[in-house]
């Protein structure tokens, strides 16, 4: 690991706020996943938040250690979060029915969907064994985790400076600028849902940070979280619209997958309609100016600022 930026203290007690925020996330996630089979599906989606939360912390810590350090942490906290993903691929899926479902109502009225939500449920359901028959999964995800813990409670770690953050601040908001004109730009599932990540890791990171915001930080937080929330929906339409072209849905009447994918394509153009005009509201500063702006704010919040 290399020096840590500034004047580091020999000490296990983290030196900033940061990296307390990834030990309590990493912490949280291992509590979740720990418990013998079935993990319920709110141990799942909590695990997945905290990995979330971990990973954006780490982000933010990532110019105090060296590139060896950044590489191998982030690739335990990701192999971890892939265990959960079967479950919320499947979950996710039925939520935006659901909610498409709910906001369409009367166009969807006279079809029969019961046929759809049958094999959609199903998922679900393999996706829960999936849990309960993978022991050994389970044990290599919980190892991963301690082992995150294990690494971020020693010296070298612990001690980071807080000057780490304000690089790794920029190079989260400037990925983020990065990503949203490529998305503009090409308007594809994969370029909006990278897009997605890079706003989320924002959105953990400033919340990690500012637990308790008011005036223009509160603004960016809302407006953060709701980008985050358009794109995740907008994601989650798109892999339904997917996943219903697939052959295992010849079960269900062609009028019915027509129709529904009519109204993802509608609702998914709404959708990007708000995440643009939100992207153009959040991403309107130099990197340099937007870290420099959330510094200011913990400075005068001396409760956040270690």
């Amino acid at each position: 690991m290399k020096p840590a930026v500034g004047t580091a203290t020999r000490t296990n007690t983290p030196a900033n706020r940061a990296c307390k925020v990834l030990q309590q996330a990493i912490g949280e996630a291992l509590e979740e996943v720990s418990p013998h089979p079935p993990i319920s599906d709110e141990a799942i989606h909590d695990a997945r938040k905290a990995l979330k939360k971990a990973r954006a912390a780490l982000r933010l810590l990532q110019d105090g250690m060296s590139k060896t350090t950044y590489q191998l942490e982030n690739s335990r906290l990701r192999d971890s979060g892939r265990f959960l993903s079967p479950f919320r691929d499947a979950k996710s899926l039925i939520d935006a029915f659901d909610s498409l479902r709910d906001r369409y109502g009367d166009e969807l009225r006279g079809f029969e969907l019961a046929p759809l939500q049958k094999i959609l449920h199903a998922n679900l359901i393999k996706a829960r064994r999936h849990f309960s028959h993978t022991p050994t999964e389970q044990a290599n995800c919980v190892r991963l985790l301690k082992d995150c813990v294990a690494l971020t409670k020693k010296e070298d770690f612990a001690s980071i400076n807080s000057e780490a953050i304000n690089p790794g601040l920029r190079r989260i908001y400037r990925k983020g600028c990065k990503t949203r004109t490529e998305a503009d730009t090409v308007r594809t599932p994969e370029a909006l849902h990278e897009w997605r990540k890079q706003v989320k890791y924002l959105l953990n990171a400033v919340e990690g940070l500012q637990p308790v915001a008011k005036g223009d930080m509160a603004k960016i937080l809302k407006w953060t979280e709701r980008l985050a929330d358009s794109l995740g929906y907008d994601h989650d339409l798109a892999m339904l619209s997917q996943e219903t072209a697939r052959g295992t849905y010849a079960p269900v009447e062609a009028e019915v997958i027509k129709t529904l994918h009519g109204l993802i394509d509608r609702r998914r153009a709404k959708l990007q309609e708000r995440a643009f005009s939100l992207g153009k509201k959040l991403y309107d500063k130099k990197p340099k100016q937007f870290a420099k702006n959330i510094q200011a704010y913990m400075s005068r919040s001396p409760a956040l600022s270690t």
